[in-house]
């Protein structure tokens, strides 16, 4: 009990010098002598609710921070072009099917007893628009699964023979100011559009380019050191009006996609319209995103973005976040309809099939797979606004590096005794349908993005220290104060006091 007593005590005295001598503030009032009892009490409460406070703002800065663990910011906006790759673009035309292909094909095609020629024309319709949602579509699958049948084909056969090859709309390519052969620029790629012509794309791990120029090919994408339409790629296009029979719009040309280079021509990307007897001019305003080494080390699950080389795609040969999801929806399509498409032939899969006609139809039904990133979720906006990015399917993450490219499209009529050069490398007739299209950067610097970590330790240490500070007067004094007061001095006056006993 004495002993019990003489704790008190000393905890009692010690606690008076601390509150006289430290140099937080508000604690000298509760003991100094001077003042009421009531005014030492209105000292305390201000002192706890200050100390509340701070442990409130304390909790809420940290919980901020750890729910925003990386920020972007704009690093330079004078970052030179040079420095980032010159856009992927790619071109797709209005037309799916070619006439001229069609017409041979029914001359030469075996057909089903009492069935006629627009009767297969129609079919052969309906299965290149299966990612549509016309109402008037109706597949006759019966009379589908005979023509194949009788032909000995798949449908990846028929729509080989049909489908225009769009190398054959390039009438001339220039590139930086050098007319080049259009085949040696462009390659014929799958896409959810069809097939297509894409130049400077590095998308897939195996190019199309024909084998006698496979070392021609550069290693990675094209760069330029200048600005304007002549230091850009200039096409020269030919839609084949003749050849439409199969078109979603009612006017001739192509859907132009600019993309990274090594990311799939999705729809998110920026696409513009070129149609006949024009000429475009697209400016392009790159735009690139860096990410610190700070954030390379973080936990995945914390920055909640992946770096290219973080995750292995099937047939992408970088990780994006619109290849993620390009492949989410076809592997999803694939899983629904239990094939592998037949239109894109992105995707093989030795324990898969072709798409057989049924097949295909099941496809078409579910159309809108191909349209969303959430297929599992019903059109109520509010519960698709709730899942967060943790929670995309295939858990596809956000890019930590990524390249963008903005575009706007300038266009008049094509005057083509104008606008040709009259010396080319081979003779070219020209039609009042052809399509003159200039893509270029339109400035000699970008803007560059950094996303780096929201907060370091040091940055916590200043904030928390700054709020500590500001209501409190709290610093690393105070820490070596109280320290000292509670454990170091009662046990110095302990031992000072059995001293002097003896």
């Amino acid at each position: 009990m004495f002993r019990l007593k003489n704790v008190r005590k000393y905890f009692r005295k010690n606690l008076k010098n601390f509150c006289q001598s430290t140099s937080l503030h508000g604690f000298s009032y509760i003991a100094r002598t001077d003042l009421t009892k009531t005014e030492r009490m209105f000292w305390i409460i201000a002192i706890f609710t200050a100390i509340v406070t701070c442990v409130a703002l304390v909790l809420a800065t940290y919980f901020w921070n750890f729910n925003i663990p990386t920020v972007t910011v704009i690093d330079s906006s004078h970052y030179p072009i040079w420095q980032v790759p010159f856009p992927a673009i790619t071109l797709c035309n209005f037309n799916k099917i070619s006439k001229r292909k069609a017409l041979q094909l029914l001359k030469i095609m075996r057909r089903p007893p009492n069935i006629t020629e627009p009767q297969i024309l129609n079919s052969f319709q309906m299965m290149v628009h299966y990612k549509t949602s016309r109402s008037d579509f109706h597949l006759n699958i019966e009379l589908m699964e005979k023509v194949l049948k009788l032909n000995n084909w798949t449908l990846g056969d028929l729509r080989e023979k049909l489908m225009p090859n769009c190398l054959e709309m390039m009438m001339k390519c220039v590139w930086k100011g050098s007319e080049q052969r259009c085949d040696n620029l462009f390659q014929r790629i799958p896409t959810l559009k069809g097939q297509c012509c894409s130049f400077n794309y590095y998308g897939e791990y195996k190019n199309n380019f024909p084998v006698k120029i496979h070392y021609q090919i550069p290693k990675h994408p094209y760069r330029v050191t200048g600005c304007g339409y002549t230091t850009g790629l200039t096409l020269l296009l030919d839609p084949m009006v003749d050849d439409y029979i199969a078109s979603g719009f009612s006017v001739y040309g192509f859907s132009l996609v600019i993309h990274d280079p090594y990311n799939m021509p999705d729809e998110n990307a920026e696409t513009k319209l070129v149609t006949s007897s024009t000429e475009g001019f697209i400016r392009i305003s790159p735009e690139s995103t860096y990410a610190t080494e700070s954030v390379r080390e973080m936990d995945v699950n914390l920055r909640n973005c992946l770096f290219t080389n973080e995750r292995t795609l099937r047939i992408m040969q970088r990780y994006s976040f619109v290849n993620c999801l390009a492949e989410c929806r076809i592997n999803y399509a694939q899983k629904k309809c239990n094939c592998v498409l037949v239109t894109e032939n992105l995707f093989k899969d030795e324990n898969k099939t072709e798409c057989s006609v049924r097949e295909h139809h099941c496809l078409m039904e579910n159309n809108e797979i191909f349209n969303k990133v959430f297929n599992d979720f019903n059109k109520t906006l509010l519960r698709i606004q709730s899942p967060s990015t943790t929670n995309f399917p295939c858990n596809c993450r956000p890019d930590c590096e990524s390249n963008h490219y903005t575009s706007e499209l300038s266009s008049g009529k094509l005057n083509l005794k104008l606008s040709v050069n009259a010396s080319n490398k081979k003779p070219v007739t020209y039609k009042n349908d052809n399509i003159l299209l200039h893509a270029f950067f339109g400035d000699l610097v970008a803007t560059r993005y950094r996303r780096e970590i929201y907060t370091t330790e040091l940055s916590d240490l200043a904030n928390f220290g700054g709020i500590l500070g500001l209501i409190t007067g709290i610093s690393i004094v105070s820490a070596f104060e109280f320290i000292y007061y509670f454990t170091l001095r009662p046990i110095f006056n302990y031992f000072n006091n059995r001293f002097a006993d003896l």
